[in-house]
């Protein structure tokens, strides 16, 4: 066994140490996209929903496609690996700036556990060192065996024969996988029920809710919608002024969208504030509570005929600001 040999069967076992990182990082964003899309939303870079899923859903096909074709040996001439080191590259840029930007505190590579920008900056290191290496010890590996093979003709189709038909093995899971995640997904959370709005705006006419303090259609009349995260020490804060704008003569009927990422965290709300207005589950529809709120945690919208009129986001106005706005919607 020659030097070069040895070199590339470590190589090898890093490659497909590699691939099954892929698969094992990209299992938790299959079975979960709307999760691994708020991770994605948490840089502050892409803003849409419906963006936000579609990245998620692309990301989730690349990583499951290179990993499968790491894991099976695919090359197509260093090609693969370029593509690899390229996306750890783009990703390592990302992080940078919703770490330094944004503070952001979990990368959301590899959704098993937190991964903090730092540890994930190493991570992506060490991947793309192993990458040069193994594009390296591939090369060598390729010019000794055209250097055994000088006398003969190489045909070029025969040597990509086989690597075809383990891309389309890696493909089909890909599709396969992105397919499984895209299903999980209720798009109609996200789509405008009026022509006149725009399609990355969200219809709050969807709410239709039925509680022990009544009926809600938002789709019907004025509304001001609180939006909050049960576990937001912010939002916390803003439930007495709510409170307050309920006692209000003339003001919108109040009735709060309240995300629960763990079952029981609004009965702990609910204790700990005591709001005096209705509030409805959510549940734990983490996308479409980032689709409902602005870049703050809280959002205060005002509604009418399941159209946004105006928010006031991290704060609660005062209630003359909100009796204004109401008298200057044209057919109220």
């Amino acid at each position: 066994m020659t030097r070069y040999t040895k070199l590339y069967s470590i190589s090898r076992v890093l490659e497909i140490f590699i691939g099954l990182y892929f698969l094992v990082g990209a299992l938790p964003k299959g079975l979960d996209i709307d999760k691994f899309a708020v991770q994605i939303a948490a840089y502050k870079v892409i803003l849409s929903p419906n963006l936000l899923l579609l990245t998620a859903l692309f990301t989730l096909f690349v990583e499951v496609a290179l990993g499968f074709m790491m894991i099976l040996g695919v090359r197509l001439w260093g090609l693969v690996m370029l593509i690899m080191q390229g996306m750890l590259l783009f990703f390592s840029v990302l992080i940078i700036y919703a770490w330094v930007v944004h503070g952001l505190e979990d990368c959301g590579c590899f959704p098993f556990f937190k991964m903090s920008p730092q540890l994930s900056l190493a991570k992506n290191g060490f991947l793309v060192s192993s990458g040069i290496f193994i594009f390296w010890t591939h090369r060598k590996n390729t010019s000794c065996s055209e250097d055994s093979k000088r006398k003969g003709t190489v045909n070029i189709f025969s040597r990509l024969a086989p690597s075809a038909l383990k891309i389309l093995v890696a493909v089909l899971v890909a599709s396969a996988a992105t397919a499984y995640a895209y299903r999980d997904i209720e798009w109609s959370s996200f789509q405008s029920n009026d022509d006149d709005i725009a399609a990355d705006e969200l219809s709050y006419a969807q709410f239709k809710l039925y509680l022990s303090e009544g009926y809600f259609d938002l789709g019907s009349g004025f509304y001001l919608v609180p939006i909050m995260s049960m576990s937001c020490d912010e939002c916390m804060e803003m439930v007495s002024e709510i409170n307050e704008l309920w006692h209000i003569p003339d003001m919108s009927p109040i009735i709060a969208l309240c995300y629960e990422d763990v079952l029981g965290d609004m009965d702990i709300f609910r204790g700990n504030t005591d709001p005096i207005f209705p509030m409805y589950s959510l549940g734990n529809r983490a996308l479409l509570y980032y689709a409902l709120i602005g870049e703050e945690s809280f959002r205060l919208s005002l509604i009418h005929n399941g159209n946004l009129v105006k928010a006031w986001d991290g704060y609660v106005p005062p209630y003359e600001e909100i009796l204004d706005t109401v008298a200057t919607v044209p057919g109220r």
